[in-house]
């Protein structure tokens, strides 16, 4: 069997060049400036920068946990709509607390970058604050909300170390119509106070995954996504990211990677499927250079689902368990026994 290869760049300082194209790759480091309102013509004709600042959709997201906890955190926004959410899956009592918070678009605040940034929304009942500094080596999350009805209040401090690898890919929707994201995983340290819970993460045997994405997504929006991560003393720090996107040339452009002794392996193209096998849901991701080959079976889940005609969401963000393996860039096969992971199926238009 093949194996796969794809070229990695060093990294670049502004995302669109002077003559306003993007500078499609996969890098290694941190874009400095993500400048995608330069963009000359990214949908075709020419437009202002007030409408490509509106079709840009936008978002800094991140996971993490440990043994016991995970946790999904997110400032989206489609400058049509924004939200703000935190979900925190306690695995030992198998339960998921959603805590959601739309707003206007202008009221949040997202990243330009991953240096010395922020991303945030703030109000008096729901905070949400990301830090980016990875030129110092940190990224700190912070959020306060106040509980309501069956969700407690909640408050989160930690801090991740930029000190692997990341995943830098700039990919073509179209000729010059791009897509930006910046992936890395990183141990973090802090603490969780839930309720009457307080979790507190170490290094040892803590993660987390940030995404900063940003992205000319087509009007009708489709992708797969799965992630998963582990770190103990057994296994150290290791995750994966894999994305079937609307992109082109997924050969050449793809955001698929794993990362492992605090270095990033590129992976081929994947395939989604799903089904029901011995009566349980699973998703099956594979490769055709049987380089990944996982089983994710999920165990709670969230959806947003509507159809108004123009408008629509089929959206499903399920959490789980995963088995099989992916394989590094010599080939040495890495269990997945024990890992956790969450995925996304996402078909919308807004």
């Amino acid at each position: 069997m093949d194996i796969y290869r794809r070229e990695v760049k060093n990294s670049i300082d502004y995302l669109v060049d002077k003559k306003g194209k993007f500078q499609f790759g996969t890098y290694s480091e941190g874009i400095k400036s993500i400048n995608m309102i330069d963009a000359k013509k990214p949908f075709g004709f020419p437009a202002s920068k007030r409408f490509k600042n509106f079709r840009l959709k936008e978002w800094e997201a991140f996971q993490a946990g440990n043994d016991n906890i995970f946790i999904l955190g997110a400032i989206y926004n489609t400058k049509a709509t924004a939200l703000n959410q935190l979900l925190i899956y306690d695995k030992i009592e198998d339960k998921l607390y959603n805590y959601r918070k739309f707003c206007a678009p202008w009221k949040q605040v997202l990243s330009n970058g991953m240096y010395h940034s922020e991303s945030k929304y703030i109000s008096k009942v729901f905070s949400i604050t990301i830090n980016n500094n990875i030129d110092e080596g940190t990224i700190t999350i912070k959020a306060n909300i106040k509980g309501k009805k069956d969700l407690p209040d909640v408050s989160l401090d930690i801090v991740a170390f930029h000190t692997t690898e990341p995943i830098v890919i700039c990919q073509p929707f179209d000729d010059n119509r791009g897509l930006y994201s910046h992936k890395a995983l990183m141990k973090m340290e802090g603490k969780l106070i839930f309720g009457e819970k307080t979790i507190d993460f170490s290094e040892n045997n803590a993660f987390t995954i940030i995404d900063d994405h940003k992205g000319y997504y087509p009007f009708t929006v489709k992708y797969d996504w799965l992630t998963g991560c582990i770190n103990n003393k057994d296994k150290g720090l290791i995750g994966f990211n894999l994305t079937n996107n609307q992109i082109k040339d997924h050969n050449k452009f793809n955001e698929n990677c794993l990362w492992a002794n605090g270095k990033m392996n590129v992976l081929p193209p994947v395939k989604f499927r799903r089904g029901i096998r011995h009566g349980k849901e699973v998703w099956i991701v594979q490769d055709k250079f049987d380089k990944v080959n996982i089983r994710f079976y999920p165990l709670t889940k969230f959806d947003v689902k509507f159809n108004y005609g123009l408008v629509y969401s089929d959206y499903e963000g399920p959490m789980g368990k995963l088995k099989g393996y992916i394989k590094d860039n010599n080939d040495k096969k890495i269990m997945l026994d024990n890992f956790f992971g969450m995925g996304e199926k996402k078909r919308y238009r807004i």
